[in-house]
């Protein structure tokens, strides 16, 4: 198997960790294998690759992804898709809030330290007051008047 590391922030890699696993093999099964194999090519030059600060998620691409495919993907792209997993960290994060909230059971303060504990994530990667002004901004109304609008179904 080959590796390639995608640079993310720290909460990113620990959420990614808590979803895939440590290292994650790239199949056409998941979305990050999907995009992964979209990106990569046979004559990328990664040699100046050196992203300060960032965390590094590795994934493995099996033998077969390697002799077709290629396994060099070029910097702008690796950033692009460090990117787009911080996108589907804040996507995920917001569809369990709503799902909390629909539940009833937590405000949403409760849920955003839920979603953070769930994943291993501290106030030194991210501020819990950070991701529930983030949520707020997301939703874009009244935080009480969608917990209160949950639809019951019989």
């Amino acid at each position: 198997m080959i590796q390639i590391y995608i640079p993310v922030k720290k909460h990113v890699k620990k959420y990614l960790i808590k979803k895939y696993g440590q290292n994650h093999t790239i199949s056409k099964k998941s979305f990050l294998g999907l995009l992964l194999l979209d990106l990569i090519n046979k004559d990328a030059d990664t040699s100046d690759i050196d992203f300060n600060g960032m965390e590094k998620y590795s994934l493995d691409l099996p033998e077969m992804y390697f002799n077709t495919k290629g396994y060099e993907i070029s910097r702008k792209k690796l950033k692009f898709l460090g990117v787009c997993l911080e996108r589907l960290f804040f996507e995920d994060f917001y569809l369990f809030v709503d799902v909390e909230l629909a539940k009833g059971n937590n405000n949403a303060w409760q849920s955003v330290k839920l979603f953070l504990a769930m994943n291993d994530i501290n106030e030194n990667e991210i501020k819990l007051e950070s991701m529930y002004r983030n949520y707020q901004r997301h939703c874009k109304e009244n935080i009480k008047d969608k917990k209160s609008n949950t639809v019951v179904y019989s």
